[in-house]
């Protein structure tokens, strides 16, 4: 059954109704495909911008441990005289070099479980390690963040043909803890200028913003991951469509193919209810039809309607003779004659003899 609904024909407005359906289904599958792309972007920048946030709070957590507890730890044994006065170690007493440390081992470790590498800078307008130098871009950024024109800037940008996330942010402002290293080099650690010099890092003033923290994070492995979800959210909606377009499509040819079996059902019981079964002539019922509606032309149009009629003779001696089946056949075969006339000839006005062939109609 299933196979002769498929098979079956649909009707032009099945047909009609299942084309705009089809537009329709097409339009919601392009705006939800298209809903799906943007959503997972974003969740592969959310996701980036989480290991940013991660980055950052790691990077408090220790500029506040070297800060509030290292440092005080190191002035305390100098005052108390179990380290000289003059005492400076980067390792110990700079955050930045510590934090830059830190960083690169932190990317060691992502190496050995296959993670990207995040790059991480503390981009400085005069940083006493050149290396924390910053470019012309980020020297600008600096100048804006110094101005209170902006709090912090983010952008996704193509670094080594690979797509990043690139975040900015001021470091905080000078304090008074700051100056003893970063005012005037005459009071800071003589191992401290006598390493980096009288310059760099020096001639600061409480509320600056010297430096600021600048974060690359590489979008490849987030953007697979949400390739990944993407494609397999695209998928299950198109075969959930699918599927439910073509139950639609079941539905609408079982519903034409009941119809036209109905249809069909109609017209052969109209059929049998006009027609003789042994002959396949007209019955009486077709015959009072018939000739109400040929009655009414003829009067409708002032036409005369001849009517013909015919008898078999003998018919009920054939049938005591020779059996009623003989007798169905003699109707059968009389039928079969009535139901072909042949040309008849009718003399016209002038004398001369025409030949007239009668429409196909078959007989009462």
């Amino acid at each position: 059954m299933p196979g002769r609904i498929w098979s079956a024909s649909l009707t032009s407005r099945s047909r009609n109704i299942l084309i705009q359906l089809f537009l329709v289904f097409l339009v919601a599958y392009s705006a939800l495909v298209a809903i799906y792309y943007n959503a997972t972007h974003d969740y592969a920048i959310a996701e980036a911008e989480k290991l940013i946030e991660s980055e950052l709070l790691t990077h408090r957590a220790m500029h506040s441990y070297i800060e509030d507890i290292q440092k005080p730890e190191i002035y305390r044994l100098k005052d108390e005289g179990k380290l000289y006065r003059e005492y400076f170690s980067p390792k110990i007493l700079s955050f930045t070099f510590a934090a830059r440390g830190v960083k690169e081992l932190l990317n060691q470790e992502r190496a050995k479980v296959d993670r990207p590498k995040i790059y991480f800078k503390l981009a400085a307008y005069n940083p006493r390690n050149p290396i924390n130098t910053a470019d012309t871009e980020e020297l600008e950024l600096l100048k804006k963040m110094n101005r209170d024109e902006i709090e912090e800037f983010k952008q996704i940008r193509d670094f080594e043909g690979q797509p990043h996330l690139y975040y900015a942010i001021p470091i905080n402002p000078n304090k008074k803890s700051c100056m003893r290293c970063h005012s005037d080099p005459a009071i800071a650690p003589a191992e401290l200028v006598e390493m980096y010099g009288d310059k760099a890092g020096f001639y600061e003033e409480i509320g600056d913003i010297r430096a600021m923290i600048s974060i690359r994070v590489p979008l490849e492995q987030q953007f697979a991951e949400s390739n990944q979800i993407f494609y397999g959210l695209s998928g299950i909606t198109l075969g959930t469509l699918a599927a439910i377009y073509l139950l639609i499509v079941y539905f609408f040819r079982t519903i034409d193919h009941k119809q036209q079996q109905l249809i069909t059902a109609n017209i052969e019981l109209n059929r049998l209810s006009v027609t003789d079964p042994l002959t396949g002539l007209h019955n009486r019922l077709r015959f009072n039809e018939d000739i109400e509606r040929e009655l009414a032309e003829s009067e409708r149009y002032d036409s005369p309607l001849t009517l013909l009629m015919l008898d078999l003779d003998h018919f009920k001696q054939l049938n005591d003779t020779l059996g009623h089946q003989a007798g169905d056949a003699a109707l059968k075969h009389a039928a079969a004659i009535l139901s072909v006339p042949p040309d008849l000839q009718i003399s016209a006005p002038d004398g001369a003899v025409k030949s007239l062939s009668l429409p196909h109609h078959r007989p009462t």
